[in-house]
């Protein structure tokens, strides 16, 4: 017996209708690095599983009014950039904690590790922002993957209890989370 005519003529329809819909279904990840960013760019990228607080992300990166008019790479070095400012912001504080600590030997040493965490993060976001700026993405990302576990450095340092004002733990957070933000994008054209 032989194969009947409808059979025979599905299979050989399936490849083309399989390769008709690779060809009209757009991939999720189809950015190049001088893509223009829009609105639905930056809620795709926010979007992603890695990342965990889409709205965080979105609101960070949309505070400065040009993030929809750069293109990806542009955006890259932005987070990294604003990545830096914010951990300066908790390195000046944790070194002025660390001075002001009076007889607290267990708080201070506490700060003075923040402040090496938050230095090296910080110097670590500098160097992904060279390679991004070389597009050299895949040094990017080693770089923004180093500071990103350098930032875990002060939040390591206050879980449990201590006595460190409660914004000091939260600060911390955010910066770890604006670190995850660069290496994700930094891992985008990998």
């Amino acid at each position: 017996m032989g194969i009947s005519c409808i059979t025979r003529n599905t299979y050989s329809i399936l490849p083309l209708q399989l390769l008709l819909i690779l060809i009209i279904t757009p991939s999720s990840f189809s950015f190049t690095p001088t893509d223009i960013v829009t609105k639905e760019t930056l809620n795709q990228l926010c979007s992603q599983s890695i990342l965990y607080n889409r709205r965080f992300c979105v609101k960070w990166l949309t505070a400065h009014n040009r993030t929809t008019s750069m293109n990806i790479r542009g955006l890259m070095e932005r987070a990294a950039e604003k990545a830096q400012a914010f951990g300066q912001e908790n390195l000046d504080l944790m070194d002025l904690f660390a001075k002001i600590s009076g007889n607290d030997k267990q708080f201070k040493n506490a700060c003075v590790e923040c402040v090496n965490g938050y230095g090296t993060a910080i110097k670590e976001l500098e160097v992904a922002k060279e390679f991004l700026r070389s597009n050299s993405f895949q040094q990017a990302y080693n770089a923004a993957y180093k500071a990103l576990d350098y930032a875990y450095v002060c939040k390591d340092q206050f879980e449990g209890p201590s006595n460190e004002p409660p914004f000091v733990l939260n600060r911390s957070v955010k910066f770890i989370e604006m670190c995850h933000i660069v290496r994700f994008f930094t891992s985008l054209f990998n």
